[in-house]
């Protein structure tokens, strides 16, 4: 499944668990020693983490068990329970784009938490976050993770935030399902792009922070962590994890936006004015070339002008009052 993203890529971790022996991940939940296929696994106990099959589409996947509990001690490891694989690979010339891939199992309702999904790396000698996910169990929301420089107020200096992925009430995930979700880390400009059922975002610069250009890609972090007044163990489940060092051609042609049936654009490609055919009244619209870099575009009404647009391919955010829908379309 995995096999057509790493054809033009440079892997960095590529795992399906199909190959993993079902049963607990690993023997030592310290962190010091792997598991199968190198995973690591700290806190909990070791029957936390399963090698099981959810359904028979995914075949074998990784179940990661939550505390049942809070415990409000200051740095307690009762909370969190997390996976780790370290990954080895240097990108070569021209392959500027950190692309991270998951499937996320949302899981039984009722708890109180947040799943993550977090791509490591370093900036210098720091470890920071380019980029991820974070699950909310107990809303369902879904936001990103990026690491950016913090130049607003509060402790100046590089932060992980969690980005609002849509206007309120946010993408929201329903339990028991799963989902599909991934990230571009663009090396050269810092910007993250995110990417989930329905829709893209983006963070590409603002007036309270700057991006963190060439952060190197390492290690993929998987979490289930315990929030005050949670009383119930949360499993969740994760498959088909990709991190590969690639480039815009490359993932131009792989990453393709969910589309909203009820919405296309004409014509497409397109090389002055971008139609946007919808039933619903479009609120806003903004263009983002492949490496999440925002474009500059004229949006009236249901139309788009993108004659100063470079030829090449975009992803264009519409917002409607149904929530927002991603087309990608080429500019000729």
């Amino acid at each position: 499944m995995l096999a057509g993203f790493a054809l033009n890529g440079q892997v960095l971790v590529s795992e399906d668990f199909n190959t993993l022996t079902p049963g607990n991940l690993g023997t030592d939940v310290t962190g010091a020693t792997a598991g199968q296929n190198s995973w690591f696994t700290l806190n909990g106990a070791n029957t936390d983490y399963q090698i099981t099959t959810i359904d028979a589409a995914h075949g074998q996947s990784l179940t990661i068990a939550g505390y049942n509990s809070y415990d409000a001690t200051p740095n307690s490891t009762l909370n969190s329970r997390l996976a780790a694989k370290f990954g080895t690979a240097t990108p070569t010339v021209g392959n500027n784009i950190v692309h991270g891939k998951f499937d996320l199992y949302t899981g039984a309702p009722g708890s109180n938490g947040q799943i993550q999904m977090r791509v490591w790396g370093a900036d210098g000698t720091a470890s920071r976050t380019l980029g991820g996910f974070l699950y909310n169990t107990a809303t369902g929301v879904l936001t990103g993770l990026a690491t950016v420089n913090n130049t607003g107020t509060g402790t100046p200096g590089p932060t992980t935030y969690s980005w609002g992925l849509a206007a309120a009430p946010g993408v929201i995930l329903q339990p028991n399902t799963w989902y599909t979700l991934s990230f571009h880390y663009n090396r050269t400009t810092g910007a993250v792009t995110f990417f989930f059922p329905g829709g893209s975002g983006s963070v590409s610069g603002g007036t309270t922070y700057t991006l963190i250009p060439g952060m190197m890609a390492e290690d993929v972090y998987l979490y289930n962590i315990a929030s005050t007044g949670n009383m119930v163990s949360k499993t969740a489940g994760f498959d088909n994890i990709l991190v590969e060092f690639s480039n815009a051609t490359n993932l131009s042609t792989t990453e393709v936006p969910t589309k909203n049936a009820e919405l296309s654009l004409y014509p497409n490609p397109v090389s002055d004015i971008l139609n946007i055919k919808t039933k619903e009244k479009v609120q806003s619209a903004s263009i983002f070339d492949m490496t999440g870099r925002k474009m500059e575009a004229r949006v009236m009404d249901n139309t788009v002008d993108v004659t100063n647009l470079e030829r090449g391919t975009y992803i264009i955010n519409i917002q409607t009052e149904k929530g927002t829908t991603s087309e990608k379309f080429i500019k000729k």
